[in-house]
This record gives structure tokens, sequence and C-alpha cells, in this order.
């Protein structure tokens, strides 16, 4: 049970920091006389794998019941949170 928390944070977690620290080396914006493709191809797979993961955490969390109506109701509610959180950010101050 500890193993596959300590997996998930560190796919998770540590995926982020590395392609952060990647697309803070090579912006995607910035024009290069040759292009990162390694590098960004490297980001781009962690944030493919940490998606895929993502998914199979939900897949085991909502596997009782009518879990695609349960999913869907919850990413909407946290989009809805997260649209709310970024209008009142822009309009508050």
């Amino acid at each position: 049970m500890f193993i596959s928390r300590f997996l998930a944070i560190l796919i998770i977690g540590g995926g982020y920091f590395v392609w952060n620290m990647i697309f803070q080396q090579y912006p995607l914006t910035k024009i290069y006389e040759e292009k990162p493709f390694v590098a960004w191809g490297i980001a781009f797979a962690i944030i493919i794998g940490q998606l895929y993961y993502i998914w199979f955490i939900f897949s085991y969390l909502f596997s009782y019941g009518d879990s695609l109506f349960v999913f869907f109701l919850v990413i909407r509610i946290v989009i809805s949170a997260l649209i709310l959180l970024l209008l009142w950010k822009k309009y508050r101050g």
C-alpha cells in the first residue's frame, strides 16, 4: 500500500518538476535555430504518462456503480471550480 502511494507521488510530482524544468529551459514560444525536439518529446511523454496514471487511479476509484457519470460529474465540478477561481482572481485583483 505504501509503495503504490509513493509511486503515485513520484510519478506525478517528480514528473512535474522534470517537464517544468524542460519547458523553462526550452519554452515553446521561443524561436530556436534547432528546435529541441528530444527535450520536448521527453516532456510530452512524461505529461502523457502522468495523465494515463491519473486516469488509472480514477478508474479504480470509480469502479463501483455508474462510474462514468460520477467521473464526469467530479471532473465537471473540478473544472468549474478552477474557472471560478481564475475569474475571481482576474476580477478581484
